[in-house]
């Protein structure tokens, strides 16, 4: 049972079409055991699989951010002389971590950090997921590692190297305040960098500049192992006079000058309300070449569209998301464009070239904004564009082609139906999400999609797996050269608490909740079965929207991130 009446005649519509697909089994991943969230972000052609966790069972309690002093402590504790000595009844254990992860979220600088999201690999193998730690470290007192940093993987090549976006390590500085109070400050080095893992060996990812850390994310890797993502490359004027202020006594203010570094780059830290700033630095597209040990060999730089401006910062931002064994890189760049008589910046679909430049793919200023998501060794490109749609904006996808520079925008589900392609292979199938009801609302159910470039078809992937499936696909994330996919589903499974263990209702029942989990389709070569209105059926659940899309919604306004896990 996976969607509603409506969604069945859009999958009626879209059997008449000469559907090629074949049909595929479905292998729920490992990973499901990790946490009650997962999301699939890549699959390479050897089979690896790279997902992210959310929120993970049995997460470590570090006792040495905990202040056993504290009146609030005190009083939420039910046993603090057995929490003293780390060992914790369930209650005292879900509230430490529930303080830990409140904090985090909000970048506190006095709690223990704990990354919403952590990266494991697999195989698909039942049992099989291994923690990707990135610059995390094991220590005895936590009896394994901290996962204290957020770490998202996003891609891997030839089952060896992975790589994925992390924030730096954080450790405890004391500081005693010109009253004489002792207190500890919990901060990282740097807050968000690139990295690639080649077994045990981890190599950040740098940027071009390293001001308070710099800035550096990766989003894909090809078969020659080269990195495409982006990196600063300088601080902004206004970075450059905060950091000189941190240097004077008296407009830092009372706390450690690591604290003050870090509050240039945290709006509103510890508050209902805090953020990453903006602006902190110029970032432009980067590629970084690595040999077979996974260092870095060479770094690669690319400008803006935007070439009238002397200072970087007019200039806006670029950023590589996908890149072909032929070093042919795509993503994003900003454009000027003039709107009503005003120049304005936006964001435009860019090739980044071997030869240095970057050239944009749609020329016609109506389209804009727009953005290339992914390109394989063919030359074709897959990229989307925001259309307004009956006074809501709505995402369309488009096909380029390199080799004759020509543009179409494939039909989908209907007229309205907001389209998310998220990878494309080297067999010219793109995967992703799409809208399948036609409601006026800006959240809409997605299902996955599967679009034959050259047979022109575009499928539903809940059509090509067994009509008795309890899964319900709402969005494809990569697929490999196999034409394995990786997909997030909705399914009921049993609430879990925070050391994974079943909740049950007073009749002593599991209690089944909506839970994305991470599927792998295996192709059967055999055609689909034909299933009928009845078995399709009608679900009825809560969510089931693009809100599911992983690490980042694609946001025209500023540059694009393939997320959320590629």
């Amino acid at each position: 049972m996976k969607f509603n009446r409506l969604a069945s005649a859009v999958i009626l519509y879209t059997a008449s079409l000469p559907i090629l697909a074949a049909s595929y089994t479905v292998t729920e991943l490992a990973t499901d055991t990790l946490g009650p969230i997962q999301y699939g972000v890549s699959i390479d052609n050897t089979g690896l699989i790279l997902t992210a966790v959310e929120n993970i069972y049995n997460a470590p309690v570090d006792l040495n951010t905990i202040d056993f002093e504290n009146a609030t402590i005190i009083a939420n504790l039910t046993d603090i002389e057995s929490a003293k000595n780390g060992v914790f009844n369930l209650a005292d254990y879900t509230y430490l971590i529930n303080i830990a992860r409140s904090g985090s979220s909000t970048f506190s600088y006095f709690t223990q950090q704990l990354g919403r999201l952590q990266g494991y690999k697999t195989d698909g193998s039942v049992n099989s997921a291994d923690f990707i730690n990135a610059f995390d470290t094991e220590s005895a007192e936590l009896n394994g590692f901290s996962h204290s940093m957020n770490t998202t993987p996003r891609d891997s090549a030839g089952g060896t190297h992975i790589v994925g976006n992390s924030v730096g390590p954080f450790r405890t500085i004391d500081y005693v305040t010109d009253s004489g109070t002792e207190s500890k400050y919990i901060l990282s080095d740097f807050d968000r960098r690139a990295f690639v893992q080649v077994g045990q060996n981890v190599v950040p990812l740098l940027p071009i500049d390293t001001t308070l850390g710099g800035i550096s994310q990766v989003n894909s890797i090809n078969g020659n192992y080269l990195a495409a993502g982006s990196g600063s490359v300088a601080p902004s004027a206004t970075t450059t006079t905060a950091i000189e202020n941190c240097g004077v006594d008296e407009t830092r203010g009372d706390q450690p000058i690591e604290a003050c570094y870090r509050n240039i780059l945290i709006f509103g830290q510890g508050t209902s309300t805090a953020s990453r700033r903006t602006g902190v630095w110029s970032q432009r597209a980067t590629l970084w070449s690595l040999d077979v040990e996974g260092n870095v060999v060479d770094t690669t730089t690319f400008d803006t569209l935007v070439t009238d401006e002397e200072e970087l910062a007019a200039q806006g931002s670029s950023q590589a998301l996908d890149v072909n064994n032929n070093g042919v890189a795509v993503g994003v760049s900003s454009v000027k464009v003039d709107v009503r008589e005003q120049t304005v910046l936006t964001t435009a679909a860019s090739l980044f070239l071997q030869s240095g430049e970057v050239v944009r793919i749609l020329e016609d200023d109506d389209l804009l904004p727009n953005s290339a998501i992914a390109i394989n060794n063919s030359g074709y490109v897959v990229g989307l564009r925001s259309q307004s749609i009956n006074r809501v904006s709505r995402n369309k996808m488009f096909i380029y082609n390199m080799n004759d520079d020509t543009v179409k925008f494939p039909d989908d589900f209907f007229t309205s139906s907001s389209t998310i392609p998220r990878a494309l292979n080297n067999n010219n199938l793109v995967v992703g999400s799409a809208d399948i009801e036609a409601t006026n609302t800006s959240i809409r159910k997605t299902a996955a999609f599967l679009y034959d470039i050259e047979a022109d078809t575009f499928t539903n992937l809940n059509t090509l797996i067994s009509c008795s499936s309890p899964f319900d696909l709402i969005e494809a994330t990569d697929i490999n050269d196999n034409n394995e996919i990786v997909v997030s589903a909705l399914t009921k499974r049993p609430s879990k608490n925070a050391r994974g263990e079943l909740l049950l209702d007073e009749s002593g029942e599991s209690i089944l909740v909506d839970t994305v989990v991470t599927l792998k389709l295996n192709p059967t070569g055999q055609a689909p079965a034909a299933c009928t209105d009845e078995e399709l059926g009608v679900i009825e659940r809560q969510g089931g929207s693009t809100g599911v899309i992983l690490f980042t919604v694609l946001a025209f306004t500023t540059y694009f991130r393939r997320w959320l896990m590629k």
